[in-house]
């Protein structure tokens, strides 16, 4: 039996009727939305102008960190449901690169019969 992190609990989110919302949100989060309908537009880059609309009963998954501007429904609002992913614990990459160092260094040893 292996051992498993348990998901961390999905946080709700409700924005009234017209409201908007600046909101840090990761890559990979899910937002489903319950009620009403949003807008999302996605963190400033360079050259993307891609907004994407959800309304009750959908979902869509974030493909990029970073403050999420989320425009409610004029007349509604919305309620969703953020479902943030659960990422491992990043292992350092040091230790592979000194291991590696090191075997490079080292004189090879042959042997002759």
């Amino acid at each position: 039996m292996t051992a498993k992190t348990p998901a961390s609990e999905p946080e709700w989110l409700a924005l009234g009727a017209g409201q908007m919302g600046l909101h840090w949100l990761a890559a990979g989060t899910t937002l489903v939305a319950l009620e009403g309908s949003l807008r999302l537009e996605p963190p400033p880059r360079w050259g993307t102008a891609v907004h994407h609309t959800l309304s009750a009963g959908h979902a869509h998954v974030l493909e990029t960190s970073g403050w999420w501007h989320l425009h409610a429904d004029a007349r509604r609002g919305a309620h969703l449901r953020v479902v943030v992913p659960v990422l491992g614990t990043p292992r350092p990459a040091w230790p592979a690169m000194w291991r590696w160092l090191a075997n490079w260094i080292q004189p090879r040893q042959t042997s002759r019969g």
